[in-house]
């Protein structure tokens, strides 16, 4: 058994992750051709979460009390109460089934033209990362609404700073670091919720991979799934430290 271990380990260090016990096929090659629909619906996912997220939030802090805030916070909590796959089926029905605006399954690759690839990928990509817009939204309105009280905001206000030279300058990067801490958690989400979100929209991806393997009980197809998908939090994670630093620079000497 330990020898077993060892052999794996080594091979592993070589990127072979084994042949799958279903189809003989290698897992690296698998992962590989199903890796780029899986990180390509997240990819979009976190961009769709932070523009939506972060500017709801942002807009929901700076104006609270208001009926933007009342309007906001009520939307991020049914936002994170709605599951993706659900809402993937609304999305589906409504804008590819009823109006055919959108593909309704597949996935077209990057080299068949940016709209193809954009087109198969907005809807998935929206249920996805929905979710993750509440919960950036609900933080960003809550560090918005902390740091508006501190004494830094209250003296660049009396020195003249306001609106937009306010927002960037001042309140976004002191807001911004617990918001980045939240989104480097929801890596993790992000990727388990691809594979349902996968299976909804008929894409083959990672998640759809995973989920055959399961079922099949395909061992070395789940473990390079696994280690596959650990790498990749591993890797945001080490991106939210980095940016850390470049939000704010007292971290870097810290």
């Amino acid at each position: 058994m330990v020898e077993q271990y060892l052999r794996w380990c080594g091979d592993l260090l070589r990127g072979d992750l084994g042949d799958s016990l279903f189809t003989g096929r290698s897992v690296t090659e698998t992962i590989a051709q199903a890796a780029p629909a899986t990180l390509s619906i997240t990819g979009l996912a976190i961009v769709i979460a932070v523009v939506v997220g972060v500017g709801a939030g942002l807009v929901a802090g700076l104006r609270q009390g208001s009926w933007v805030d009342r309007t906001v916070s009520t939307a991020a909590t049914l936002g994170i109460a709605m599951p993706s796959f659900w809402v993937a089926m609304l999305l589906i029905s409504a804008f590819a089934l009823s109006n055919r605006w959108l593909p309704a399954t597949g996935y077209a690759p990057l080299s068949e033209g940016l709209w193809p690839w954009l087109s198969h990928l907005i809807l998935p990509a929206t249920a996805l990362g929905l979710a993750t817009a509440a919960e950036l939204a609900r933080h960003t309105r809550g560090c918005v609404a902390d740091v508006l009280v501190r004494p830094y905001i209250r003296t660049a206000r009396a020195r003249g700073a306001a609106g937009f030279w306010l927002v960037r300058r001042h309140l976004l990067r002191n807001a911004a670091i617990p918001v980045v801490t939240v989104l480097g958690l929801q890596a993790g989400r992000l990727l388990g919720g691809a594979i349902v979100v996968e299976v909804v929209a008929g894409i083959t991806g990672l998640g759809t991979t995973a989920i055959n393997a399961v079922l099949q009980r395909d061992y070395p197809m789940i473990q390079g799934y696994v280690l596959f998908s650990a790498v990749i939090v591993v890797l945001v994670n080490l991106a939210v430290d980095l940016a850390y630093g470049w939000i704010n620079p007292k971290v870097r000497t810290a």
